[in-house]
């Protein structure tokens, strides 16, 4: 007997994923094959004095193949992961890894300076820096009379 080791949450995933593709034929939307999104990469975002720091797991894919945009306070995150070309005389035992298009959208907090986001990628994580706007101190004003 082979003893197979699940995770719920990846279930669920693909469950949302064939979900969605289900939803996308019933509403008639056409979708090419560039805009279908075979992977989602796991992703932090921790709150700072000065900013906020989103951390991507983006392994495999490059740097400089990744987009980032902003566009009426929604940042969105795309690239693919490209698969390596496999030999006939290969075996494989277990293949976990995603590889494929991805996209992530995010709501920019109504605090965030969309004009000064910086990003760098390291050791495989993407890391997005969005700055806080400065923010005005409240000030009492007298009346003169």
């Amino acid at each position: 007997m082979t003893l197979v080791a699940t995770s719920p949450w990846r279930l669920m995933q693909q469950w949302q994923t064939e979900l969605d593709r289900a939803r996308r034929q019933m509403a008639n939307t056409e979708r090419t094959l560039e805009e279908e999104v075979s992977w989602v990469p796991a992703v932090d975002i921790r709150e700072e004095d000065e900013q906020y720091l989103l951390q991507a797991d983006v392994a495999g894919v490059k740097p400089q193949e990744i987009e980032i945009a902003t566009d009426k306070g929604v940042l969105s995150i795309k690239g693919e992961r490209k698969q390596k070309v496999v030999e006939d005389k290969e075996r494989f035992t277990r293949v976990e890894r995603r590889f494929g298009k991805f996209h992530r959208s995010f709501t920019l907090p109504e605090d965030a300076d969309a004009e000064k986001i910086t990003a760098a990628g390291r050791d495989g994580v993407l890391e997005v820096i969005i700055p806080k706007m400065e923010t005005q101190q409240p000030r009492k004003i007298e009346v003169q009379g």
